[in-house]
């Protein structure tokens, strides 16, 4: 019974550790339907501030908005007019853009964005 208890108390650590084990796990999609543009990405937690700073370059600075160290949940309007709804926590990073409500300028600066943080995630 006790050898049991020992062999379950290992496996429960063993299993504690290996779902708090990111580094490798690095999802990234884009969908680009006629009403939206949408960028999701699930990645190493220690890869959110340059992904962060990245956003600040891109488009945070012309609008005097900073990403840096910031959870966000809702939609963010930039002075350019252009809004898209984000969700951004570390290790994770959700845009979603309707092309409707938006510029085909706003767009292509979105996109770009998006398409420049997978190089970001994906260096070693």
């Amino acid at each position: 019974m006790k050898k049991l208890q020992t062999i379950l108390s290992i496996l429960a650590c063993f299993i504690a550790v290996s779902c708090n084990y990111n580094s490798d796990n690095l999802s990234i999609t884009y969908s680009n339907s006629e009403q939206f543009y949408t960028m999701k990405a699930s990645f190493d937690r220690n890869k959110t501030r340059d992904v962060e700073e990245y956003m600040d370059r891109k488009i945070g600075a012309s609008s005097k908005m900073s990403f840096v160290d910031h959870d966000i949940d809702g939609t963010v309007a930039l002075n350019d007019r252009s809004k898209f709804h984000i969700q951004k926590s570390p290790g994770v990073l959700e845009i979603q853009l309707d092309k409707a409500e938006n510029s085909a300028e706003a767009y292509r600066m979105v996109k770009s964005m998006c398409e420049g943080i997978k190089p970001i995630l994906t260096r070693k």
